[in-house]
């Protein structure tokens, strides 16, 4: 008995820390939104969907931090760990960023699969403790991350191009509406590839999430 319950406290000190990695992770990136909210005033709609995405990130921060009450903890505003792997993935190309729009797309990208990695290792392990609330507070932020992630992968071409025209690149009205028809025929095009060789593989956005583990 014993035993189980020291196995029991591991397990919990475990999820504990994953909330806390989550928490972390979330209130980062609110603060990664708020600038590109500012920085994106010349392009409405891409604004928008941003502002939208930080309003539903303070809501994840705030359900982390609801499930850490549970457990008696207060949140850490920053864990090493996370902010490192974050900043890796936003300073891969530091430095002078002439192309920022596109870069901030690309680095919101990596760090949405981040976020849908986390929670997923968040609802396994919550599971395994039996912990219902923490496992149905992350699957109301995975749905959103998962959101996030298929826009941005939907729209990454013609971001591009738009980067490149701020940049004062020439860039034709054509080759700005087929961009990411272009792109998104591109990436079909290697999940196909992964399935003639006997694989199979789908993008987050494509994996239903009835299918993930809820109890």
């Amino acid at each position: 008995m014993q035993a189980d319950r020291h196995q029991d406290d591991k397990l919990r000190n475990k999820l504990i820390s994953y909330i806390q990695d989550a928490y972390a992770m979330e209130n980062h990136f609110v603060e990664i939104l708020e600038k590109q909210v500012k920085a994106t005033q010349k392009f409405p709609d891409i604004q928008a969907q941003i502002q939208n995405h930080l309003e539903a990130t303070k809501q994840h921060r705030q359900r982390m931090e609801d499930r850490l009450g549970f457990y008696n903890t207060k949140p850490s505003a920053v864990k090493e760990a996370v902010t490192s792997a974050m900043g890796n993935v936003a300073g891969a190309a530091a430095g002078a960023r002439t192309d920022s729009l596109a870069n901030d797309a690309r680095d919101d990208y990596a760090t949405e699969h981040l976020e849908i990695a986390a929670y997923e290792l968040l609802i396994a392990t919550a599971q395994a403790l039996g912990d219902r609330d923490t496992i149905q507070a992350c699957e109301m932020n995975l749905r959103d991350e998962v959101v996030m992630a298929h826009w941005l992968e939907t729209h990454m071409g013609r971001t591009a191009l738009l980067s490149l025209r701020e940049d004062g690149v020439a860039v034709d009205d054509t080759a700005l509406s087929s961009a990411d028809m272009a792109a998104n025929s591109a990436l079909q095009t290697a999940q196909r590839a992964l399935s003639t060789s006997g694989q199979t593989w789908m993008s987050p956005d494509q994996a239903p999430l009835e299918s993930r583990p809820t109890s």
